[in-house]
């Protein structure tokens, strides 16, 4: 499965750059990982990147995906949005500010609460904030969840 990955940051054509270079980095996604560009805005004179797409499979990618995310937004120096569009309809909303001041329990329960949002299922009931740490925030939208 394909999720699409955007970024709203200060300068968001540095910040996904900087984001793809970070998940190509990483030997999980290496291979994963391709460029979304859009058409050319009038007067350009090229297509610019949008967004970033990534091959999803079982098992650990989204374990790497998850950690390299924290990570990288751990390592970058002001706010930063980022959505994840899920091939169900689900998008992962992930806003930081000042996550530096994480301690590292609270790093990998941020990892871990992202990787079973990835992994689950559209029909598991997900709540609308599935984690909402004091620095930073991550929540799912959607259509709603069916409980079966």
């Amino acid at each position: 499965m394909d999720v699409r990955i955007m970024v709203s940051a200060e300068d968001q054509l540095a910040a996904l750059e900087s984001l793809q270079e970070w998940l190509v980095d990483d030997g999980e996604l290496r291979g994963r990982v391709t460029g979304h560009e859009s058409p050319p805005p009038p007067g350009a004179l090229g297509p610019v990147l949008d967004s970033l797409l990534l091959a999803l499979a079982p098992g650990s990618v989204a374990t790497a995906l998850a950690t390299a995310l924290i990570s990288w937004i751990r390592h970058r120096g002001g706010a930063v949005r980022i959505e994840i569009d899920l091939p169900d309809g689900r998008r992962v909303k992930l806003e930081a500010d000042r996550v530096r001041e994480l301690t590292d329990a609270q790093v990998r329960a941020h990892v871990v609460d992202l990787v079973a949002v990835l992994t689950s299922d559209a029909s598991a009931p997900v709540g609308t904030d599935v984690v909402a740490p004091p620095a930073s925030r991550t929540g799912v939208d959607g259509p709603p969840a069916t409980h079966g």
